[in-house]
């Protein structure tokens, strides 16, 4: 249960029969109340002896129908009177008070709004409801696009007041929140922390109702779908080495820079690797010469972007993701190394695999290692294919969340003035540590692998949809993103409430975040 606020209700009621009563799920007094009165004679210390005495009875229940036992109750009167008492194990109580007065009920801190008039007549019911706290009964409904329900999602609410709650979708895909009058609140659930912001309307009543529904696919298919998606990607990089297996068995591995073949990085010997890919460069060198958009066709999701970007940021730190999903972009940036064997200056790379195949409790925010960083020329190719290699090697892959800004915020020890930092990310995959982002201290370039390329991964082929929190990323470093044909600066320049549009697809910017609103 939602522990933040107390809410009590009060209902009278005619007959024993229960009255159905609405579930909160803050801790919330649900107060049965029938009341009777018949003369009676004596007086307490807060009593006149002229005052006429009656019975008043009382069942106090938790949100979940348990009884609210043990505990202190007060009902204060108008005109002084004072009755105190304690609910039985059962939640009952049973009290003497003087009628003709009108009584307010008490719970601890919490005050019913609607008074208790006791009249003088020998027996009276009476048949209503109160609440002791004004609220908004906020239902949030999760569904995947089957509109099938989800259960066991976390869902949290933050209050523009600084107040959190939190609480999990119960079998039906639902959690109810009973929420104080407060401005806003922003929604936010596993791996999307900005679903939606609500603004309660307050109309002076008593409650408000709303609701929302959120239609995504959810965390736990999110994780199963990215295991899914770095298991294959494995697969395909095993097959691509038995592949090339037969290739060179039957003396054919001509052709692999010819047919455009996909060379596993830590296939065979270094140099084999090496001369690989240099005999690939070699021939899409040429191919650039007579096509300079021969990668954009290709749709090279990092060799594009960066052949395009070589004179805009000449020097650059690479910063890349090599967890299993990302094996197939690997070879990329290899090529763009070899591509510049002209240039004399040294390239920069950092390469992370999330924390060298440690298990999810054992990684802590901002120092989850992993972290591979080497530079050199052309002639430290083997060099910089070994740094690559080892993190390859040492990763364990198969969780959703990466360690992207640690390997950023490592990078920026290692930039000189004039180095932009670039990252090879996985569209599909989270940021472990986007709460590091504020600590960067430079632009971020972003080059999303998955969105519009087709071939080189396992998860490039499936999921379109662009991965928000590498927007806020670029956002909040005032950086960029670049795909295969389509580069976007001035992020930071959104204003709230402000709508963009990349690839395709519209994000909305609200409370300081970019959502991409067909979703909800």
């Amino acid at each position: 249960m939602n522990k933040g606020c107390l809410i009590n209700r009060i209902e009278f009621i005619k007959t024993t029969k229960k009255t159905p009563a609405m579930r909160p799920l803050f801790l919330m007094f649900c107060l049965s109340v029938s009341l009777t009165t018949a003369y009676a004679q004596g007086y307490k210390p807060n009593f006149s002896p002229e005052d006429t005495l009656c019975f008043i009875n009382l069942k106090l229940t938790n949100p979940d129908g348990t009884p609210y036992a043990n505990s202190p109750v007060v009902l204060k009167g108008v005109k002084g009177h004072i009755v105190k008492v304690t609910t039985k194990k059962d939640g009952k109580i049973k009290a003497k008070v003087p009628f003709d007065e009108t009584y307010t009920v008490h719970c601890g801190e919490h005050t019913c709004l609607r008074s208790i008039t006791v009249n003088a007549f020998p027996y009276v019911t009476y048949n209503y409801q109160a609440y002791t706290r004004r609220f908004i009964y906020f239902t949030f409904t999760y569904q995947n696009s089957l509109n099938e329900r989800l259960a066991a999602e976390a869902v949290t609410l933050y209050s523009s007041t600084g107040k959190v709650y939190t609480d999990t979708t119960n079998k039906e895909g639902q959690v109810i929140f009973y929420l104080p009058f407060d401005p806003e609140f922003r929604i936010a659930v596993k791996y999307h922390e900005n679903v939606k912001t609500i603004r309660p309307r307050d109309v002076g009543k008593e409650y408000k109702i709303m609701s929302t529904v959120f239609t995504w696919m959810g965390s736990k298919r999110k994780e199963r779908m990215a295991y899914l998606a770095d298991s294959l990607s494995r697969l395909v990089h095993m097959d691509a080495m038995q592949f090339l297996d037969s290739l060179v068995r039957t003396g054919n591995q001509d052709k692999i820079a010819e047919a455009d073949i996909y060379i596993p990085i830590d296939y065979d010997s270094t140099e084999w690797v090496s001369r690989m890919l240099q005999i690939k460069a070699n021939a899409y060198q040429v191919k650039l010469e007579q096509n300079p958009t021969f990668l954009e066709e290709k749709n090279k999701a990092v060799l594009a972007p960066l052949h395009r970007l070589r004179d805009t940021f000449k020097n650059k730190i690479i910063v890349t993701d090599i967890t299993g999903s990302m094996y197939g972009y690997t070879e990329q940036v290899m090529l763009w190394h070899a591509l510049n064997f002209t240039k004399k200056e040294p390239k920069k790379y950092l390469f992370f695999n999330d924390g060298d195949g440690k298990g999810t409790a054992q990684k802590t925010i901002g120092s989850t290692g992993g972290l591979y960083f080497c530079q050199g020329q052309i002639t430290d190719f083997n060099t910089i294919i070994n740094t690559m290699r080892k993190g390859m090697r040492k990763g364990g892959g198969g969780e959703c969340p990466e360690n992207d800004v640690e390997a950023l915020l490592a990078a920026e020890v290692h930039r000189n003035q004039s180095d932009e930092i670039f990252l090879i990310a996985d569209n599909y995959s989270s940021v472990r540590d986007l709460a590091l982002m504020e600590k960067l201290k430079v632009p971020i370039r972003i080059i999303l692998c998955g969105v519009e390329d087709g071939g080189s991964s396992f998860w490039g082929r499936q999921e379109k949809i662009i991965n928000e929190e590498y927007l806020n990323l670029a956002h909040a470093t005032n950086g960029s993103i670049h795909l295969v044909k389509q580069d976007v600066y001035e992020l930071s320049k959104t204003q709230e409430g402000a709508s963009i549009t990349i690839n395709g697809q519209k994000f909305d910017f609200i409370n300081g975040r970019f959502i991409r609103q067909e979703k909800l």
